[in-house]
């Protein structure tokens, strides 16, 4: 019985200090730091390779639905639009 006990104390993980969990927690901020880059920049490469399929239909759009290749197009002027930024006028009273 005392052999149980044992075992389940042994098994007991010790608790880390203040500057354990400090740098527990400064690896996890750099590591979701370059997750997010790395997620950012798989984004930007889906995006391109979407806008290079949605050129392959404006191309062949003699193969396609009018209403489709029509959508195609949109979303292609959508993407390579830079939007505009509204200046917000100053409100004198």
């Amino acid at each position: 019985m005392e052999e149980n006990t044992q075992k389940v104390e042994a098994k007991k993980p010790e608790k880390m200090s203040y500057e354990e969990l400090e740098n527990v927690a400064r690896q996890l901020s750099e590591q979701t730091r370059q997750l997010y880059t790395k997620l950012q920049e798989m984004n930007m490469v889906n995006m391109f390779k979407r806008l290079d399929y949605l050129f392959k239909v404006a191309e062949f759009s003699h193969m396609f639905n009018t209403e489709f290749v029509t959508t195609c197009t949109q979303e292609i002027q959508d993407l390579l639009t830079i939007p505009e930024e509204k200046q917000e006028e100053k409100v004198e009273e």
